[in-house]
């Protein structure tokens, strides 16, 4: 026979991580990560499909953003950047893209980065190892942050290209609706004046694809 399987590592309590500890970490570590009430969560590595995609959005996302009037409120726009949820027990989300309201002074040890109740707009790109998370656990996430504004894409074969961006904004009641879907058989990908005026088109997705 073959000797037993070691279960202990199931026995070890996984260590609990705060905010200290986390900016503590060497990036190559810190990168691979988010945390959830104190707790662990390891990312699976994006495709390279998958990053050509999210970089696309996020470039359309800061041109939109450099474009805004000086008399209209301040927004930035960024791509895999961390967004606090709490810091007491310490979570963080890392969108593929992200615009969020200007954080004009540092504060604290999060200096000035945005927390959820900064951010206006969450854009997710759907990889087969996210499904389920991006389709339906950071829905009720997001929405229960108070996130006004949810972009979801889907990838042809979740490896590539973008075939649509389902729009979903907060409702009322404290959960998502679809406020529109861009397909790539109709239209361009986003054509929007809300949280901020931008156009996307299938041609802007598609750069730097395998």
């Amino acid at each position: 026979m073959g000797e037993a399987f070691d279960w202990s590592f199931l026995r070890a309590r996984p260590p609990v991580v705060d905010m200290a500890m986390y900016i503590a970490m060497p990036e190559d570590l810190s990168r691979l990560i988010e945390i959830k009430d104190g707790l662990v969560t390891y990312c699976e590595s994006p495709s390279p499909n998958h990053i050509a995609i999210a970089r696309a959005v996020e470039m359309s996302l800061r041109n939109a953003v450099s474009k805004r009037a000086k008399h209209e409120p301040c927004l930035k726009a960024s791509g895999d950047l961390d967004m606090l949820v709490s810091e007491v027990p310490f979570s963080f989300k890392r969108p593929d893209a992200i615009v969020y309201r200007c954080v004009e002074e540092p504060r604290g040890k999060w200096k000035t980065k945005p927390t959820a109740a900064d951010t206006v707009l969450v854009v997710e790109v759907v990889s087969p190892g996210t499904i389920t998370a991006d389709l339906r656990d950071k829905r009720t996430e997001y929405a229960s942050l108070g996130i006004e504004h949810y972009w979801i894409i889907r990838m042809a074969q979740n490896d590539g290209p973008a075939v649509s961006v389902e729009r979903l904004r907060l409702l009322s009641d404290g959960t998502y609706g679809t406020d529109g879907v861009g397909l790539r058989s109709h239209g361009p990908a986003v054509d929007v004046l809300d949280p901020i005026e931008v156009s996307i088109t299938w041609e802007d997705l598609d750069q730097g694809l395998d």
